[in-house]
């Protein structure tokens, strides 16, 4: 899916700094109907122990070494279930750290068997939801902390040559209808550029997730504005009313473009974007977001210093590779020199868009 390309660059990332033994996992010949049963059968008292054990059709994975760390990235709790398939990963790893980008503490009744029966063989865990951490905490008893999402900042950030912003608006993934009817209506006037999916997000399976990256960071270089929410802001009944910051809001500021939309309400936003107008809000009504739209295109200069607020902001703390190091530190692990040299690179791009302006 789309949204699982984010994971793969954030492995791609770790991978760059660390030469590790990347161990893939592919689909055996039952796979569709043994991870159909698998993911059934783990939902029924009755037979969920069995379960927890069994392969959902993946070709097996033998560890055959002894390994000083098992680095994991899944998207949500179902995708526990594929560790079944690495045979030996509580015993051949020395210490265990999982990434899970999305969990929400409504969905911890649902999913507290698939978090007892897998996260408890970690020594740490990284949420990237933080109002997620205390109930997940209090459900596998073992470190629990907030690592943000990020992005591959030597893909996304416009330096060191920032192309021209040709794009008037870019949106992609979720989005609120009354903004995008708003700037269709701007659009079919011949008054807007506005790049926007004509797709469900179901129905998106990228081929090459390194190419479906490269066109998200190369459309959101081009950008003047980019449309960010919370995460899933059109099916709100899947967060039970938890309001977080999805990849979106990082990769828009790593692109250098103007974030505009509806900010998450969650404590920890608002320590990652402090600055004034890191989120422009686009209000309840066409009206509100045309004359938001109207504010700053008649400031270009304001806008542009904006821009460079949410580009150098971000490589010097969105990057990948800076969560990466904030996992290493949280697990007592040392950071590689390859990591070091990443980070001093991206502080050098820092210090230049620092003296580089962005133009409208």
């Amino acid at each position: 899916m789309a949204a699982w390309c984010s994971n793969y660059e954030f492995e791609d990332v770790i991978s760059s700094v660390e030469a590790p033994a990347v161990e893939t996992f592919h689909a055996g010949s039952a796979y569709e109907s043994r991870q159909w049963m698998v993911r059934r059968l783990i939902w029924r008292p009755g037979v969920r122990a069995l379960a927890a054990r069994m392969n959902p059709g993946l070709k097996p994975i033998r560890l055959t070494q002894d390994y000083d760390v098992l680095v994991y990235v899944c998207m949500n709790p179902s995708d526990l279930l594929y560790l079944n398939a690495i045979e030996g990963w509580r015993d051949r790893c020395r210490t265990k750290l999982c990434y899970m980008v999305e969990f929400y503490s409504g969905w911890l009744k649902e999913y507290e068997f698939h978090l007892t029966q897998y996260l408890t063989g970690f020594d740490q865990v990284y949420l990237s939801f933080s109002g997620s951490v205390p109930s997940v905490h209090r459900a596998v008893g073992k470190p629990v902390h907030h690592v943000p999402l990020g992005a591959d900042l030597f893909r996304f950030t416009p330096y060191p040559t920032p192309p021209q912003r040709g794009i008037d608006v870019y949106s992609m993934g979720r989005r609120s209808e009354m903004g995008h009817q708003a700037f269709l209506k701007q659009l079919r006037k011949g008054e807007l550029f506005y790049i926007y999916d004509t797709i469900p997000g179901l129905f998106i399976q990228p081929k090459n997730h390194l190419e479906h990256r490269d066109l998200i960071a190369n459309c959101a270089k081009r950008a003047r504005y980019f449309i960010t929410y919370p995460a899933k802001v059109d099916v709100a009944e899947e967060t039970r009313g938890q309001s977080e910051a999805g990849a979106r809001f990082f990769e828009g500021a790593a692109a250098g473009s103007i974030l505009l939309g509806q900010a998450p309400t969650v404590p920890a936003f608002a320590r990652d974007f402090s600055w004034p107008g890191a989120v422009l809000n686009i209000g309840g009504s066409e009206e509100e977001l045309m004359a938001t739209l109207d504010h700053w295109n008649r400031r270009p200069e304001q806008a542009a210093a904006l821009r460079r607020q949410n580009a150098c902001t971000a490589l010097r703390s969105f990057d990948w590779g800076h969560r990466w190091a904030e996992m290493l530190r949280l697990a007592g692990l040392p950071a590689t020199p390859q990591l070091q040299e990443r980070e001093a690179r991206l502080s050098k791009l820092a210090a230049l868009a620092e003296s580089t302006p962005l133009t409208a």
